[in-house]
């Protein structure tokens, strides 16, 4: 069956994309995860990997950190794995997280959220995995208003099937299982949709 992200995977790096939200997030995510330089054995899942570009700068810039990579997509997992040997991966969809034991330190979503089926047993299934101290640093491309809706019209012409939450609306998923610790808003160019990286925190039970 056709997978458009096997098609995309070895294009990945010259997506325009790049320059206006894929290396702004990965800027991001290496910033906050800064405070996290010095504690030893970090577990750290990037859900969603993608060809592992962000993999590549975390095992760069951070040499404490067990990272495992996980996606759906055949092509974009082996060129991860060629990319970054060090770390593990994972091939499967967002939506069999209930098979995983591991738990995790971090975990990271980097515009993979939209494509979730299911977005509200994705994070059910997070809440499980992810330590009682640990952190979501789920950072995605957001409808939060008509001139976002528009730009991302466009996108999905090019990825397929996706929902794109607003605030209000990713708030509403993932109230069940997590709190947002703080929010920053990513935009680097005044054509670009609203990029938010929301972190979040369980909520205890």
């Amino acid at each position: 069956m056709f997978n458009i992200w096997d098609y995309w995977a070895g294009r990945y790096d010259r997506l325009w994309v790049q320059k206006y939200s894929l290396k702004p997030t990965r800027e991001y995510i290496i910033k906050a995860l800064s405070k996290y330089k010095n504690t030893e054995g970090l577990r750290v899942l990037d859900l969603g990997c993608g060809p592992g570009e962000l993999i590549r700068d975390l095992t760069r810039e951070f040499k404490n950190l067990d990272v495992t990579g996980l996606d759906f997509s055949e092509r974009m997992i082996e060129i991860s794995k060629e990319r970054n040997p060090s770390a593990k991966h994972l091939l499967m969809d967002a939506s069999d997280l209930n098979v995983l034991d591991e738990e995790y330190d971090i975990i990271i979503s980097t515009h993979s959220i939209p494509y979730y089926k299911e977005p509200g047993d994705v994070f059910k299934n997070l809440y499980r995995i992810l330590k009682p101290d640990g952190r979501i640093f789920a950072v995605f491309a957001s409808g939060n208003s008509l001139y976002d809706k528009l730009i991302l019209g466009f996108v999905k012409l090019t990825t397929g099937r996706a929902n794109y939450p607003s605030d209000i609306e990713f708030r509403r998923i993932i109230s069940p299982f997590f709190k947002v610790e703080n929010l920053e808003i990513i935009r680097k160019k005044f054509f670009m949709p609203r990029i938010g990286a929301y972190t979040l925190i369980k909520v205890k039970s």
